[in-house]
C-alpha cells in the first residue's frame, strides 16, 4: 500500500482523535493529499477558496447550524477547519468582489463571533484556546476590494487571533486576504492569490 492509499484509510474514520463529545459527528476528516473547493452553495456570491490538505489530521465543519444554533445576532463564518497535529484553527469567511467594512455581517465581525461562541463554550473551546494558533481568511473572487478604513476591523478581530502566552504576531500574519483568480499561480505575500490548481495548503504556514 503505497503512503498516498495508508493516508487515505486512515481518513475514513472521521472522529479520528476528535475531543468534542456529540460535536464530532459535525466535523469531517480530510484525507491527506486532497484537494477540495470550499464554497457555499446556498449563496449567489460565487466565492469559494481552494485548498489542499498537507497533514494527517485535517478536519473541516461549517460553523452554522453544524456548531452554533440559530440565536439572535449571532454571527457566523462560512467554514472552519481544525488541524490538532499543528495546533491550528482556520476560520474563512467567503465574501463577493466587495468586502463591506460596515458593522455587522462584515467578515470581522462574522469570524470574531464565531470564535467568541466557541470561547463559552465548554466542549468546544478547545478549538480557540492559547495553545492554538488561529487565522482568519477573508476570501473572494476575481476583482477583490479590500475596504479603507478597516483598522478598527481589523485590530479588533486580530485581538481574538492572537495567543497571549506567545510571541506577538502582526495583523498580516493572522488575517489573510484570499483572492482567487483562474491562473495557476500562488502568492503569499501582502495578499494571498490561488486558483483551484494551486490552492491554499492547510495546515497553513505563513
Amino acid at each position: 500500500m503505497s503512503k498516498k492509499e495508508k493516508h487515505k484509510t486512515a481518513a475514513s474514520n472521521s472522529l479520528y482523535s476528535l475531543p468534542f463529545e456529540e460535536y464530532n459527528a459535525a466535523f469531517e476528516r480530510l484525507a491527506y493529499g486532497e484537494k477540495r473547493i470550499l464554497e457555499d452553495i446556498k449563496s449567489d456570491k460565487n466565492s469559494f477558496m481552494p485548498i489542499e490538505v498537507t497533514d494527517d489530521q485535517v478536519f473541516l465543519t461549517e460553523p452554522d447550524q453544524k456548531l452554533i444554533p440559530d440565536i439572535q445576532d449571532q454571527q457566523k463564518c462560512d467554514f472552519l477547519i481544525y488541524c490538532p497535529g499543528k495546533l491550528q484553527s482556520c476560520f474563512i469567511e467567503l465574501k463577493g468582489e466587495n468586502i463591506s467594512g460596515e458593522k455587522k455581517y462584515n467578515p470581522y465581525d462574522q469570524i470574531g463571533d464565531t470564535i467568541d461562541f466557541l470561547k463559552n463554550n465548554e466542549k468546544l473551546k478547545g478549538l480557540v484556546n492559547q495553545k492554538m494558533e488561529k487565522h482568519a481568511f477573508i476570501v473572494s473572487p476575481g476583482r477583490q476590494k479590500i475596504p479603507k478604513n478597516i483598522e478598527s476591523g481589523e485590530r479588533f478581530l486580530w485581538q481574538k487571533l492572537v495567543q497571549k502566552n506567545m510571541k506577538k504576531k502582526n495583523i498580516r500574519d493572522l488575517i489573510h486576504y484570499v483572492k482567487v483568480t483562474k491562473s495557476d499561480r500562488y502568492s503569499n505575500n501582502k495578499q494571498i492569490i490561488c486558483s483551484p490548481k494551486s490552492p491554499v495548503k492547510i495546515p497553513f504556514v505563513v
